[in-house]
């Protein structure tokens, strides 16, 4: 995309100034308060034209022609209006502004609003995917929230699309919960849903938990590190969705207080918005922002693309309640995201087959304690299940670790996917695929080649001789390994433990060296599947020494460069996995999150983000399915139940039938997002797949 250039519009005392650059466009004149009076004293108004129709007479009318002939000339693809105004006209909606022919936002070039608030504050553009908070106020079922607990499904395709790192801070959370998490997390973007009202003192509040949090309360919750961004859908408009001059009043007045504090763009909703409006707005908004583009535009076009959705969307004006203000300090053109160090990580897992379909859900409190994994120290995490282990999605959970692992900077190791007749039966086998798997992740990294160290424990088999990073040496290496896999020779972990230390430690070290996320804090993380399967290759209760008598404090590592093991496993078909369970309680850096069916709850909300995307091999069910406003809740969570029993395997199958169904007798609304925003983007000569 090309720069919008900027004009900004700044109401001093009923005196309008519209300039570009700092020069004047025309020589200032009176706002049309008369204009106003109605829209001031807080009546509600039915009629979206007349509303918009009366602020663009108000404010541009004098000046349109002008800023018509700036944009033409300067061969723009639209304009920015940055809005500088007094606080009494904060609270209208200027995003309605109405020609008399079409909203300024559908005009045949694209208009977007930026509504500049005072600050210090220089904004910096992020390196990479950003890090982003969701939080929730109360709980992702409720009606008034659902629109904003859509948007984090929305947000999850950018995650699994490698554009940002998303954590979920909590449904129904505390303040003190929502610092604790900032303070850890430190996002970039935080994304907060609540439910809004004004205290006993007039003063906007927003609720956490049932708590009314002011907005000093909120911006205290946020530091010391404020983040780059506030996303911030607090429900203040009128349930009917008429405009009235609460929601945006209130909102621009949470939103001023933030930018003040140092947050330089905050994007707030100024009512209840419909489903499709919100789902247009944000995926297009998410997409584009975080692809690099420039933030007033990557608004204006999920604005603009919300309005054109359907033919009766001028009359109303939820696609008008998404506004963005930003500090002074945020320069015309800002962009927020260079993806570029994004999708090289991104390509790293392609590579290392960590990528899939659809957006993941679900399994929060082993990711939990996958983010913890260094600063509590644990060398072996293992997300068993008490009984059972098909159908759960495990080899897909460990890949999500894996990607995530990537993306903070580590190196993800894996062991799979394994199956009965793959697993590892000796210690030898395990060895092997561990350097197997050093050599594929190498590979796929860019990283030098390197003979392992661990092939020196078996002095019997010829070490090989590389010239170079070439496929004749990478051939040499697999070949060696191989050769050490079949061998019958007895290998103690005595012999192989320091050896095998120091090659996961090589991959850490050299992987630290391509630049960020990588860097000092890097660590080789091993992924290893379905231990259970791993017969003979355990050890501590068999015969034989395995993969549990390796392990020390550090993992397979050292004191100086750990490298935990994540792994699954189904506890009931393991004796050496129970025996070595209980023989660590109070023993620390051990343990064992529990894998199992998706909690009924967690299952309904993550099955309805899936269904929000577009994603099914099936080209019939390539579609978007949103359960109508009205439905009931519990029915549908017990037809989730009843249906896929909370197994992730049935999600690509089952749901769509299931969901397919319920479409035709009403319960579910089909529709084509991607096929509306294809023919926006054609219209405006935008890409077609931002």
């Amino acid at each position: 995309m090309s720069g919008l250039p900027r004009v900004v519009i700044t109401v001093t005392d009923s005196e309008v100034r519209i300039t570009s650059q700092g020069v004047d466009l025309l020589q200032p004149y009176d706002l049309a308060a008369a204009r106003l009076e109605p829209l001031l004293a807080g009546s509600p108004l039915d009629d979206v034209k007349q509303y918009g129709m009366a602020l663009f007479d108000a404010l541009v009318r004098p000046a349109w022609d002008e800023i018509m002939k700036l944009a033409a000339v300067d061969r723009a693809r639209g304009v920015e209006l940055a809005l500088r105004l007094p606080d009494d006209l904060q609270r209208l909606m200027w995003e309605t502004m109405h020609d008399g022919v079409r909203p300024l936002a559908a005009c045949d070039i694209l208009v977007a609003f930026t509504r500049l608030l005072p600050s210090d504050r220089k904004p910096r553009t992020i390196s990479g995917a950003p890090r982003v908070l969701f939080a929730s106020g109360a709980p992702l079922t409720d009606p008034v929230i659902r629109p904003g607990a859509m948007f984090l499904g929305l947000l999850r395709e950018c995650e699994s699309a490698g554009l940002a790192i998303t954590r979920l801070a909590g449904e129904g959370v505390t303040l003190d919960e929502l610092a604790t998490k900032c303070a850890s997390f430190r996002p970039d973007l935080v994304h907060l849903v609540a439910h809004g009202r004004l205290d006993e003192y007039g003063e906007p509040t927003i609720q956490l938990a049932g708590e009314d949090v002011s907005p000093t309360q909120l911006v205290s919750a946020l530091k010391p590190h404020l983040p780059l961004a506030v996303v911030l859908s607090s429900c203040h408009g009128a349930a009917d969705g008429r405009a009235t001059s609460g929601g945006a009043e209130r909102t621009s007045s949470v939103a001023a207080r933030l930018v003040a504090a140092g947050v330089p763009l905050v994007a707030a909703m100024a009512g209840e918005i419909s489903e499709q409006a919100c789902r247009l707005f944000s995926r297009l908004l998410m997409r584009a922002l975080l692809a690099g583009e420039e933030v007033t535009e990557s608004v204006a076009h999920g604005r603009r693309a919300a309005l054109v959705a359907s033919p009766t969307v001028c009359d109303r004006f939820d696609w008008a309640m998404p506004i963005l203000f930003a500090a002074e300090t945020v320069p015309a053109g800002f962009r927020a995201v260079d993806p570029a160090p994004a999708m090289r990580i991104r390509e790293m897992a392609r590579r290392l087959d960590l990528l899939q379909q659809p957006v993941y859900i679900g399994r929060r409190p082993i990711f939990d304690v996958v983010d913890e994994v260094f600063d509590k120290k644990l060398s072996f995490v293992a997300a068993a299940t008490k009984r059972g282990f098909d159908n759960l999605g495990t080899t897909r959970l460990l890949r999500e670790i894996g990607f995530r692992l990537l993306q903070a900077g580590h190196v993800p190791l894996p062991l799979l996917p394994y199956k009965e007749q793959s697993a590892p039966r000796r210690l030898r086998q395990v060895v092997a695929d561990l350097m197997h798997a050093d050599l594929r992740v190498r590979l796929a990294l860019g990283l030098p080649l390197y003979v392992p160290l661990a092939l020196q424990s078996d002095l019997g088999l010829p070490q090989p001789v590389v010239g170079g990073n070439d496929a004749v040496s990478r051939q040499r290496i697999r070949e060696a390994v191989a050769a050490f896999r079949k061998s019958d020779a007895p290998l103690a972990p005595d012999s192989v433990n320091e050896l095998l230390a120091e090659d996961l430690h090589a991959l850490a070290s050299g992987s630290a060296r391509l630049g960020p996320p990588f860097g000092e804090h890097t660590r080789t993380v091993v992924l290893a599947e379905a231990l259970h399967l791993w017969k003979g290759a355990l050890g501590y209760i068999e015969p034989e020494p395995g993969l549990l008598d390796m392990l020390t404090p550090a993992g397979l590592g050292t004191a100086g460069s750990p490298a935990p093991v994540i792994a699954t496993a189904s506890m009931s078909d393991s004796g050496p996995l129970r025996a070595f369970q209980a023989d660590r309680p109070g023993i620390g850096g051990c343990v064992f999150p529990e894998l199992g069916p998706l909690p009924d709850d967690e299952a309904a909300l993550g099955y309805q983000w899936i269904l929000l995307h577009p994603w099914h091999p099936d080209a019939d069910y390539r579609k978007v399915y949103v359960a109508t406003p009205d439905h009931d809740q519990d029915k549908l969570r017990e037809r989730f139940r009843k249906r896929l029993r909370g197994e992730p395997k049935w999600i690509a199958l089952k749901l769509y039938e299931m969901v397919d169904d319920l479409a035709d007798y009403g319960h579910f609304l089909i529709q084509d997002d991607d096929a509306a925003w294809r023919s926006y983007a054609r219209l405006h000569g935008l890409r077609q797949d931002p």
